[in-house]
C-alpha cells in the first residue's frame, strides 16, 4: 500500500515529505534482489586501491578513491602526511594526485616519501654493510695517494699528470690574519713534495701545540722549499687589506722560486716583532731557494687561495676557492701562514701586554675592543678598519674626543 502512495506521488510530482522518502527508501532495500546488493558491494571492495593492482589502467586512481568513505580517505591522507580537511571531492583529487606522484617513469611506486631509516630496513644485507662501511671523505679524514692521512693532491697530481707537466713544481700558497684589527698579514708559498699526516686547513686545527707540531714537522720535512712575506699593519693601511694580502702572495712565490733574491744573512731571513719593515719576507727548506733559478718559470704553478691571484707573478696560476681544505700543498702553506704569525702576535704581547693579544691574536674581540676604546690604538693596530678608522687618535695612540 505504501508503494501505490509513493508510485501516485511521482506521477502527480508532488513534493514528498520527510516520511515519505525514508518509506520509500526503505521498501527499496528491502525489495532489493540479494544478488544485486552482493555484486555491488563486491564491485565497490574490489575498487578501493588497496586491494586493486597498483598501476591498473582499467580504474581510474580517482574512481578507486570515490567509492572510499570519507573517514577511510582521511585515514589514507594521515598515513601519507597529507592534509586531511575539506570535503570528500577535494580528498579524492588530493589522494589520487599524491598516487600519480608515487609512481616512476616505469610504474613502480616511488619510495622518495621513505625515511633513511625506513629505506635502510628495506635494503639487502649486504647493500646495508656496504654503505656502513664507507669511509668518511672529509677534508680531515681524505688520504693521500700514498695512504697518509691528509689532504689529497687532486689539481697538483692533475697539472702534473699533463703533457708538459712531468717536472711540474707545485706551490701552495695561502695567507693568515686579514680579518684582524691588529698585527700583519702573513702569506706563505710551499712546494712540499712529502705527504705528512694531519695536514687540512689550519683554521680546523683548533690546538695551537698541534699546528706547532705541524711546523715543525713540516720545515724539516726533505726537499721542502718555501717563503714566507709579513706585510705590516702600516702597509695594510696604504694600500688596503686584500691589496696588501696579494702583495704577500707574489712576494713569497717569488722568493720560493729564487726570484729578486739578493744575498741574505741569518739576521734579516728570521720572522720577529722588532723588525720595523713594512714588508719582508722569510725564506727556508732543505733545498737552498737559490736552486730555483735554475729552472724556467714556466715549470712552476701556484695554487692560491681563495678567488683572485695576485698581478704580476712570477709563473702561471690559479685560484682554488677553499682551497686550504682541498688541495694538500695550499694546507701545507696555511699552517706555515698561521704558525709564523700566531708566533709574531706571541712577541708583540710582550711589547703591548695591556692588549692581551696572545689570547686573540689581534682579533676584534669584546675584550679587545674594550681595551682599545680605553687606551687606544697601538702602533700594530690598522687604523683602517671599523671602529678605529671612525675614530681620532692622537701621535701616541690614545683616542681624541
Amino acid at each position: 500500500m505504501a508503494g501505490a502512495f509513493l508510485h501516485s506521488c511521482r506521477r502527480s510530482r508532488l513534493l514528498l515529505p520527510p516520511l515519505a522518502s525514508l518509506l520509500l527508501s526503505a521498501e527499496s532495500a528491502a525489495f532489493r534482489p540479494p544478488s544485486v546488493t552482493m555484486a555491488r558491494r563486491s564491485a565497490r571492495l574490489q575498487k578501493r586501491p588497496l586491494a586493486a593492482s597498483a598501476g591498473d589502467p582499467s580504474t581510474s586512481t580517482s574512481d578507486q578513491y570515490g567509492s572510499m568513505k570519507v573517514e577511510e580517505l582521511r585515514d589514507l591522507l594521515r598515513k601519507r602526511g597529507l592534509a586531511v580537511s575539506g570535503v570528500k571531492s577535494m580528498l579524492v583529487e588530493r589522494l589520487a594526485a599524491s598516487y600519480d606522484e608515487s609512481l616512476n617513469a616505469e610504474g613502480a611506486p616511488n619510495t622518495s616519501h621513505v625515511t633513511p631509516a625506513q629505506k635502510e630496513g628495506t635494503q639487502p644485507k649486504a647493500k646495508r654493510a656496504r654503505k656502513k662501511s664507507t669511509p668518511n671523505t672529509s677534508p680531515k679524514a681524505a688520504s693521500s695517494s700514498s695512504g697518509v692521512d691528509c689532504l689529497p693532491r687532486t689539481r697538483e697530481v692533475q697539472l702534473q699528470s699533463s703533457q708538459d707537466g712531468g717536472n711540474l713544481a707545485i706551490i701552495g700558497v695561502d695567507e693568515a690574519g686579514r680579518g684582524p684589527l691588529a698585527g700583519p698579514v702573513v702569506a706563505a708559498a710551499a712546494i712540499v713534495p712529502t705527504d705528512i699526516a694531519g695536514i687540512i686547513d689550519s683554521k680546523k686545527i683548533t690546538s695551537e701545540d698541534e699546528r706547532e707540531r705541524l711546523y715543525e714537522e713540516l720545515v724539516a720535512t726533505p726537499d721542502i722549499r718555501y717563503a714566507v712575506a709579513i706585510v705590516s699593519a702600516q702597509r695594510i693601511d696604504e694600500i688596503n687589506i686584500l691589496q696588501a694580502t696579494l702583495e704577500g702572495m707574489r712576494m713569497a712565490v717569488e722568493a720560493v722560486m729564487g726570484v729578486n733574491q739578493g744575498k741574505k744573512g741569518k739576521k734579516n731571513n728570521v720572522a720577529s716583532a722588532e723588525r720595523t719593515d713594512l714588508s719582508y719576507v722569510v725564506t727556508g727548506g732543505s733545498v737552498p731557494i737559490s736552486s730555483g733559478a735554475k729552472k724556467s718559470n714556466n715549470n712552476y704553478y701556484a695554487l692560491i687561495d681563495g678567488n683572485k691571484t695576485p698581478k704580476d707573478m712570477p709563473c702561471p696560476c690559479e685560484s682554488m676557492t677553499k682551497g686550504d681544505g682541498r688541495e694538500y700543498s695550499i694546507g701545507a702553506a696555511s699552517i706555515l701562514a698561521k704558525v709564523t704569525r700566531d708566533r709574531l702576535m706571541h712577541e708583540y704581547n710582550l711589547m703591548y701586554p695591556e692588549y692581551n693579544l696572545t689570547q686573540h691574536k689581534g682579533y676584534p674581540t669584546a675584550a679587545h675592543m674594550s681595551v682599545v676604546k680605553e687606551l687606544g690604538a697601538s702602533p700594530i693596530h690598522r687604523r683602517t678598519f671599523a671602529p678605529l678608522k671612525h675614530m681620532t687618535f692622537d701621535a701616541q695612540g690614545r683616542i681624541i674626543g
